[in-house]
This record gives C-alpha cells, structure tokens and sequence, in this order.
C-alpha cells in the first residue's frame, strides 16, 4: 500500500474509534448487555462481539445476544458555512427475544436506548456537541426487538485549501509545473 495507514487522519475513522470505546468502558453498558463472553475486567473484549462500528444484523444463531451497532456519516456541506459540515451518528440496539426482559421492569432495548442517549445525547464527547434527533422502537423479525438512535452534529470540514487531493504534497501556488510562463511582449 503506498499510503502511511498510520499516518491517516480521517475524522470518521477516529469518531467511530471514540464512540466505541465510550460504550465498551461504560460498566452499565457492558452489563445490561449481558454477555457471558465478555470480561466486565476487560470490557474492550466487547468491540466485535456485542458492540460493532457498523451495522450488523444477527443472522439465526445457537445463543440469545444483544448488541449495539452504529456508523457514523457525514451529510453534505453547510448551506450557510462551506468549512462546516453536519455528520450523523446512527446507533441501533439488537436484543433477542428471549434476554428482552431486564427484571428491572423494563427491556433491555429500551435500558441500552437509555444509556446510550445519557452517554451521548448533548455531549462534546466527538469534540462538538450531538443531539438526539431520533428515537424509535422496532423490529429486524420475529427475534430480535431493535431501538434505533441518532445523532446529529455539526462539525469542521476536512476543507483543505490550496490542495488538489491529500496526496499532493505541495500547494497549487508551489508547484513549478502550475507557474504560469509569461512572454515579454514587445512595444506595440
């Protein structure tokens, strides 16, 4: 690969990192969603097992499991501000039928809605302020009970200026091959 994958900076890749960590270092969290594989010592053994940065739709499977998925995506530039850019964040909350009921007299879908929304609803947690903007109730099939959640903020824009693409090391205004040429033209 001719790119630094270590160098990249990609405001997506590093919010989706963010926002999982957020969830698996969360104790509530880790526990509602009750998973007999993951160490509540070692929570971040939850990311890829209960807790995914993209969407995920359990398929049929051997054991009942709750999980939250999310993606991050970047909606088109401002109207008003071109540097400014709004991105929404879509967590949605998968729990089988049979682990819906908590005993807390309350489901499991609608505790981990709960938790999430306290973790993120109005915090700076992505370095700009996100708000619930949606909260609904659903469902994928005849298993599995879903609540989806998102999130709006709006945000700096990956605006850089005097570049062609990330990959031009040298500004437009820098490069010998852009120089215009000028001829000195005679007296007329």
């Amino acid at each position: 690969m001719i790119r630094d994958i270590q160098k990249i900076r990609d405001d997506i890749i590093e919010k989706k990192s963010i926002v999982g960590k957020l969830f698996y270092t969360d104790p509530d969290i880790i526990e509602v969603l009750d998973n007999s594989k993951v160490d509540p010592t070692c929570p971040d053994e939850a990311m890829y097992e209960c807790i995914y940065p993209f969407i995920r739709i359990p398929g049929t499977q051997d054991e009942s499991k709750s999980y939250i998925c999310y993606t991050l995506d970047d909606n088109s530039v401002g109207t008003v501000n071109k540097s400014m850019k709004t991105q929404f964040l879509k967590v949605v909350i998968f729990v089988h039928q049979d682990i819906v009921d908590t005993k807390r007299g309350m489901n499991r879908h609608d505790l981990l809605g709960y938790l999430i929304k306290d973790v993120l609803n109005q915090s700076n947690a992505l370095g700009m302020q996100l708000n619930c903007i949606f909260d609904r109730e659903g469902s994928t099939d005849t298993n599995y009970a879903t609540r989806t959640l998102q999130f709006e903020m709006t945000t700096p824009g990956s605006m850089k200026p005097f570049q062609t693409n990330s990959y031009e090391r040298k500004s437009i205004a820098d490069r010998q091959d852009r120089v215009l040429q000028r001829e000195t033209v005679g007296d007329v």
